[in-house]
């Protein structure tokens, strides 16, 4: 009730709201309606459970597909100045949504970038569905607006900087974002990213070449089950919707960083 009247007010964009140690404008969108009518309990939340475990203080992160800042903003906050944070957000209306909620928490070691990052350089076709933030590239090639894209590995400012977190959330064009960051990857040392099966199959793609994909560079594979648990992904992974998966190059490392955690990881028929 509260929402909708200061929605009808005009005035919602005026309230901030506290989500996950940082502030948030309370914009008309799905996104921000998940975060503040279910701060605890929707996938977004659970995510930053999980990613607060496996980070530290001092790492490098990059969040392609910041959408708001749901997850930039408060792992930027919570981590420190150390930790350093280059989120991208490629639409516009969206990408001004995520600068007002940066500027409420002053954050000097937050990058952000309104840019797509794909497999070429130049432009593409993105979708601009007023109602709904999960706005992406247009599949079929022919968008609402046109957004500049680079490869990650020709992005200057991160062209030599080793990486702890790559997190890859855009709708389904996760494989093109991988295939533009070759050399970026061998610099890389965890990658959490989202395996669509409906979107990527809107691309021409499957989670079964995104995980080929993966494997064929010699990282390791697991599901993300929950913030307490993770599962090594099967050779065939079957993905009825989405799920998330994180991808590592050493089990070693990734036990290291979770001892003590309270975080299980299993085989594949576990």
């Amino acid at each position: 009730m509260l929402f909708h009247l200061l929605r009808a007010l005009g005035v919602n964009e005026r309230v901030s709201f506290h989500y996950q140690g940082a502030r948030f404008r309370l914009f008309d969108t799905t996104l921000t309606h998940l975060m503040f009518f279910h701060a605890s309990r929707w996938h977004g939340a659970l995510d930053l459970r999980f990613l607060r475990k496996l980070l530290r203080p001092g790492d490098t992160i990059v969040d392609i597909g910041a959408n708001i800042g749901s997850h930039a903003i408060p792992l930027a906050k919570s981590l420190g100045e150390t930790t350093q944070v280059y989120a991208f957000e490629p639409h516009p209306r969206v990408f001004a949504q995520l600068q007002a909620n940066a500027a409420l928490n002053r954050l000097p070691n937050l990058h952000l970038y309104n840019l797509a990052l794909g497999a070429h350089a130049g432009e593409v076709a993105f979708t601009d569905v007023r109602s709904d933030d999960y706005n992406r590239v247009a599949p079929v090639g022919a968008g609402a607006l046109m957004a500049p894209m680079t490869p990650l590995d020709c992005f200057e400012p991160l062209a030599t900087t080793p990486i702890d977190l790559l997190k890859v959330d855009v709708e389904g064009y996760e494989l093109f974002v991988l295939r533009g960051a070759e050399a970026t990857l061998t610099r890389t040392r965890f990658i959490f990213l989202e395996a669509n099966a409906f979107n990527a199959g809107e691309y021409g793609s499957s989670v079964q070449a995104l995980a080929d994909y993966l494997r064929a560079r010699g990282w390791i594979l697991y599901r993300v089950v929950s913030s307490e648990r993770l599962q090594r992904l099967p050779e065939a992974p079957v993905v009825d919707e989405w799920e998330n998966w994180l991808a590592v190059r050493s089990e070693d490392a990734l036990r290291e960083r979770l001892t003590g955690q309270g975080v299980a990881i299993l085989s594949d028929d576990e």
